[in-house]
């Protein structure tokens, strides 16, 4: 007859490694649970119930004329994209960095925008060595010109 003593003890032993790994598993994450369900309020954010108090000048649109009522014009942005090298996130970082045009990007030097890349951390991902030169062609519509430029760049560099 085989002696079965020695899985029974191995067996009870692995089930309370399980329960002790599962006990552990579930304290450590209740926190982080708890949190993403019931997040803190930001110390910056309002509370959603105290009312805003309407600015000065705020201008009251009457509903009687909606015809009469001009929309403002959207302010001038170009698609920063059409530059190589300048990828959506890239956009994003030079929009909100106030360069919201090609004028606007071919008046920054090189160190500048590497300056406004590195602050957001994105100092080895691109070079805008050549930005400040395809900006300034996109800027006065010479696209032809662009065109011949970018066939000779890769990534927004000089190949």
């Amino acid at each position: 007859m085989v002696n079965v003593q020695w899985f029974w003890w191995f067996f009870g032993a692995l089930a309370l490694i399980f329960l002790v790994m599962y006990l552990f598993f579930a304290w450590d994450t209740k926190k982080a649970v708890d949190e993403s369900f019931h997040p803190k309020p930001s110390p910056d954010l309002h509370p959603h119930h105290e009312e805003e108090k309407p600015q000065a000048a705020q201008v009251e649109v009457k509903a009687e004329s909606p015809a009469k009522v001009e929309k403002a014009a959207p302010a001038e942005e170009d698609d920063l994209k059409k530059i190589e090298g300048i990828g959506p996130k890239v956009e994003s970082v030079l929009k909100a960095a106030g360069i919201r045009t090609f004028r606007d990007l071919a008046s920054h030097s090189a160190e500048e925008l590497q300056k406004i890349l590195d602050d957001v951390g994105m100092a080895r991902i691109v070079n805008p060595e050549t930005w400040a030169e395809q900006a300034k062609l996109a800027a006065e519509g010479k696209w032809d010109e662009l065109a011949a430029l970018q066939d000779t760049l890769k990534g927004g560099r000089r190949v």
